[in-house]
């Protein structure tokens, strides 16, 4: 194995090892083009830079990786290519399956991280398995995807992922006898990046390892950070990228015939319905899209939720593909912007992106009069701006805007995160919505403060207060309870195992939710409901992990809510 290990090391490129903290990688510009089969064999990989020297980031970080990991990277003018080669000691345990797309949990993995404008906020992920089976989406630091996957999406305490959104891009795996082997070609046609030249990007490779239950990193990343993307390495010196046109334009054309029977036999009618999407890449990092009587037939059809009492509106993500593309940018604090809520547009128009340290991002929107009350077209209008503060901190503004007829919902709202001491971080967020319509005219607010969150490798918090008018309306977010303060305090004690040792990780953690209406706070009277969770996990080797949830909750119901 050792002598097979110095064979595929041999190479001409440059190495840049992580633990070494060698994180400015300058990978070479080559004119070439390859195919993608999952086989390092041809002459240019012999060129590319190779990263190594990985650590162990779950369940124990700051320790050095227990399987050896060479990802050699290069680059075309319209193209990023990366070549893995996994080492497996342990015999015949990598995991690989022909999974559905976004379906490789359960395998090992690579994920390739790409922080195309370098602003440790956002992400894209490109994540294959040892077959070249693709998962991919959006990593987020510090939101909560609420435009797109979900206050939950991603199931991580130090980042939200969406893989909601499909990328074009080439991989092709295998097995071996010494692990597995991937090649990888991604596209610029794929990214949004910056307009500078040269320009750097953000990077991080993660190794998951199914059989120990370990994640690996290639930069030593660790726990004990608020925001886990500042932790990467640097693709440096970036020079002569071409995108290319980005214009795609899909027509459609759908029909309907219904027939009866009449006086000389069937009469059929039909109804046939012309439309489109456009989307076109005005610069490397603007898009806008557009699309006119979309056919959303050919979508993947919603997950099933199982649901006992439940008393307030279910989330479901956003599939539709002209909704997709960007949809990122539109993400706030408590959902104020959820397209689901436009049903089936007429027509429609999006542009997003960044420009400096802004994101930018407008949707408008007329859709159709089925869920109209007044029988007109509602439409829609909603923005979204954030500007970066400092390494990790931002700022930002959303603007939402429904007409139906006589009728309007309008939301303006602002929010701001600081991180501060790299492991604590402070959130706030007000709005207020103005709304007309049967019941005549009325104003609400919410206001939302997490006044300290703690992201400690032993010791975590968090403290936040949530607070919603009763004539709060969101018409074009997913605002689903209103009425209330909710408190939310967490703490987190954890405790690791030394190496080689049966229990890697033990973490307890308290936390308290009580709700009280909105007007009982502030008259300091008891609560509507409240919950007190314990929840123990343990990390044991090999990979397993026992979980013991107790929780005691309290509800008491508002008899005029049931009327």
């Amino acid at each position: 194995m050792l002598a097979l290990l110095l064979v595929l090391q041999a190479g001409d490129g440059p190495v840049y090892n992580g633990r070494a903290r060698q994180l400015d990688v300058r990978i070479p510009r080559i004119e070439a083009q390859i195919t993608v089969d999952g086989v390092l064999d041809e002459r240019v990989w012999r060129q590319a830079a190779t990263l190594t020297g990985f650590s162990q980031y779950r369940p124990v970080d700051g320790r050095p990786a227990e399987d050896s990991t060479e990802v050699l990277v290069w680059y075309a003018p319209d193209a990023v290519y990366f070549g893995i080669r996994a080492f497996e000691p342990h015999g015949q345990v990598v995991r690989a399956t022909l999974a559905d797309r976004d379906n490789i949990d359960a395998d090992d993995r690579i994920e390739i991280l790409l922080d195309a404008y370098l602003d440790h906020r956002r992400a894209t992920l490109f994540a294959v398995n040892p077959l070249g089976v693709q998962e991919d989406g959006v990593w987020s630091d510090g939101v909560g995807a609420g435009a797109a996957g979900g206050p939950s999406a991603g199931g991580r305490f130090d980042a939200t992922i969406d893989l909601n959104p499909d990328y074009v891009y080439e991989s092709r795996g295998r097995l071996t006898d010494w692990g597995y082997e991937v090649e990888v070609r991604i596209p610029l046609k794929s990214l949004r990046y910056q307009s500078a030249d040269p320009q750097d990007w953000g990077l991080q490779i993660v190794r998951v390892v199914q059989h120990s239950g370990y994640e690996e990193t290639w930069t030593p990343a660790v726990r004990a950070n608020a925001s886990f993307l500042i932790q990467s390495g640097r693709l440096v010196g970036l020079t002569g990228l071409k995108r290319g046109v980005v214009l795609d334009f899909t027509p459609e054309f759908t029909t309907k015939v219904d027939g009866a029977p009449g006086a000389g036999g069937y009469d059929y009618t039909g109804t046939p319905e012309l439309g489109g999407n456009l989307r076109w890449g005005v610069t490397q990092n603007l898009a806008v899209t557009a699309t006119a009587n979309p056919d959303f037939s050919q979508v993947e059809a919603d997950v099933g939720q199982v649901t006992v009492n439940e008393r307030f509106a279910l989330f479901y993500p956003e599939k539709r593909p002209f909704f997709l593309e960007g949809l990122e940018q539109f993400d706030t604090p408590n959902s104020l912007i959820y397209t689901r809520r436009i049903v089936h547009p007429v027509f429609g128009a999006k542009l997003a992106g960044k420009v400096g340290g802004t994101g930018i991002a407008y949707l408008g929107a007329v859709d159709n009069q089925d869920p109209s009350a007044a029988g007109s077209n509602p439409v829609y209008n909603l923005v979204r701006l954030r500007r970066d503060l400092g390494p990790t901190s931002t700022v930002g503004l959303a603007y939402t805007d429904w007409i139906d007829g006589d009728d309007y919902n309008r939301v303006l709202g602002a929010d701001a995160r600081v991180v501060w001491r790299s492991i604590w971080f402070s959130e706030v967020q007000v709005g207020g919505s103005w709304t007309r319509d049967a019941t005549g005219a009325r104003a609400g607010k919410l206001w939302d403060v997490t006044f300290a969150d703690r992201t400690g490798r032993a010791y975590g918090n968090h403290f936040e207060l949530l607070g919603i008018e009763r004539t709060f309306q969101d018409t074009s977010g997913f605002v689903n309870r209103v009425d209330l303060v909710a408190g939310r305090t967490f703490n987190r004690f954890t405790w690791y195992g030394r190496p080689g040792a049966l229990l890697e990780q033990l973490s307890a953690i308290v936390g308290f939710a009580p709700i009280w209406r909105y007007a009982d706070f502030g008259r300091l009277r008891g609560t509507v409901e409240d919950t007190l969770q314990n929840f123990w996990v343990a990390t044991l080797r090999g990979g397993w992990a026992l979980n013991l949830t107790l929780s005691l909750n309290h509800f008491s119901f508002d008899p005029a809510a049931y009327a």
